[in-house]
């Protein structure tokens, strides 16, 4: 029997021959440029790895200082720095698995243990760029785009010689210290699931100063662009199973592995004001107008992922390639995208939409990822605003079918019941999950009232009559047949 072989550590991993890709640059003497809020998978297998391969090329100072603002960043933080913030990325195919060792991250700091020190790095003049990936309820914003101003981190953060505990709070600091320092302009630039999210971004951090000090306002107006940009991987939560699988397939003991599908796109606005890594040679692309392909991806990609989501969880799967490989649940999504999504779509230049589609399915569908169904299922409230709720108004305006979108709704109403078909608990993690649970265990026949929650849907959609009667007769389908054959009666009618 062959003896196995001894594991090695990530740093051993770049010193020595091994299964990995690794960092070729000068770790120790090149400088950040970049700073990044929001430490997660996310941002470690898709921006950090392409800074990590334009370094491959570039010996230039756009090295990653990263920030978790988060308490239960912690122990990311410590598994980062036992490893030198060295780390695996594992790219699964489903027919080929490729691992790369991510160096791109030079330094890491904790905001909740060190807010002050945080404010210095972002307000340094030695940081060029200070990207985000915070997720959609990261922004505290309305559905109507506005500061959440009742929220209690933002009102936190507004009172006078408050230290920040928001993203916001941390870039309005960094902004005025820059003002009062005579500092250099910077570029912020989102990389969330929102469209506009430059925009967005710029319209609220404007909001935030001018309530808290409008001469930094001024400021901000001045000496920040925040340029818009569209990113997609699917990249689930690490599990001990990826730990393992990177010990086992590759002999790389890696205490904060990440796993990723093997496609990857960014669609970048070129809107910075104090020079940016040219990143257009490692494949991302720079253009005037994001908006298209965020409205594509947003809509079919994400959209579809929040519609499958709760059925899939109700229909008892747990992993979303099994969820796909269930006829129902496919031909749901097919529909879902065909119908109900692809009328609300722009012309998005280079871009084929039914390639576009079917490939979004094989995505899903990736064994070899196993994405967590429950991971898609998180945060409704902050995701549905930006990826159903868009289209459901253009197709409730043109008289379009909505039929995939009321059926989507009504499973997501039965989701937060909070009790699935087996009588078991569900674990409803959402920041409105109060509220939203307290709704639907009240009034389970009524989706009204959860149509009528105008942070998630706005002011109008709960007073259509349409919109009204189809996601209760899903609801009420779902309630009597159970969720599989109401699908089941929904694809055949």
């Amino acid at each position: 029997m062959e003896a196995s072989k001894p594991l090695i550590t990530v740093q051993q991993a770049i010193s020595q021959p091994s299964p990995a890709i690794s960092p070729r640059y000068d770790r120790v003497n090149l400088g950040c440029g970049i700073a990044h809020i929001g430490l997660g998978n996310f941002h470690r297998a898709h921006q950090a790895l392409f800074i990590n391969n334009y370094l491959q090329n570039h010996a230039e100072n756009w090295m990653i200082h990263a920030v978790g603002c988060l308490e239960s960043d912690h122990p990311l933080i410590e598994a980062m720095h036992s490893q030198d913030n060295l780390y695996t990325l594992t790219e699964r195919s489903g027919t080929e698995d490729t691992i790369k060792v991510v160096g791109s991250i030079k330094k890491i700091s904790h905001a909740p243990a060190d807010p002050t020190g945080v404010i210095n790095l972002l307000a340094s003049d030695e940081i060029k760029i200070v990207s985000l990936t915070i997720t959609e309820k990261g922004y505290y914003y309305t559905a109507t785009g506005e500061l959440e101003l009742d929220h209690p981190v933002i009102r936190a953060d507004l009172a006078r010689d408050a230290l920040p505990k928001s993203a916001l709070g941390y870039l309005f600091a960094a902004a005025r210290q820059r003002r009062l320092n005579q500092g250099q302009p910077f570029t912020i630039m989102s990389c969330d699931n929102l469209m506009g999210n430059g925009h967005l971004t710029r319209r609220l951090l404007l909001q935030f100063a001018e309530l808290k000090e409008p001469e930094t306002t001024r400021w901000i107006r001045d000496n920040i662009t925040f340029p818009n940009s569209m990113v997609d991987r699917i990249t689930p939560a690490t599990t001990p199973k990826n730990s393992a699988f990177v010990r086992d397939t590759f002999g790389i003991d890696d205490r904060c592995p990440v796993m990723c599908e093997s496609y990857l796109q960014w669609v970048l606005e070129d809107n910075f004001i104090n020079g940016r890594p040219k990143l257009e040679a490692v494949g991302v692309q720079l253009t005037n107008n994001v908006e298209p392909y965020e409205k594509l991806k947003v809509r079919l990609l994400n959209g579809a992922h929040s519609a499958l989501a709760y059925l899939s969880y109700l229909m008892g799967y747990r992993e979303v390639d099994a969820a796909m490989n269930d006829s129902l649940i496919y031909r749901f999504v097919q529909k879902y995208m065909d119908e109900d999504i692809t009328p609300t779509l722009p012309v998005v230049p280079g871009m084929d939409v039914e390639v576009y589609k079917q490939t979004l399915r094989e995505r899903f569908s990736n064994p070899a990822i196993s994405d967590q169904v429950q991971r898609l299922a998180l945060d409704g409230s902050s995701k549905l605003p930006n990826s159903i709720v868009p289209p459901l108004e253009h197709q409730l305006a043109a008289g379009g079918s909505i039929k995939w979108i009321a059926f989507a709704l009504a499973g997501w109403y039965r989701y937060l019941e909070g009790v699935d078909e087996n009588g078991a608990v569900i674990e409803v993690t959402d920041p409105m999950s109060e509220t939203l649970v307290a709704l639907a265990k009240d009034q389970p026949n009524d989706p009204s009232q959860l149509l009528a929650v105008e942070n998630i849907f706005g002011k109008h959609l709960a007073s259509n009559t349409r919109l009204l009667a189809a996601v209760k007769e899903a609801l009420d389908t779902i309630h009597s047949l159970g969720t599989r054959q109401a699908l089941t009666k929904w694809l055949t009618e």
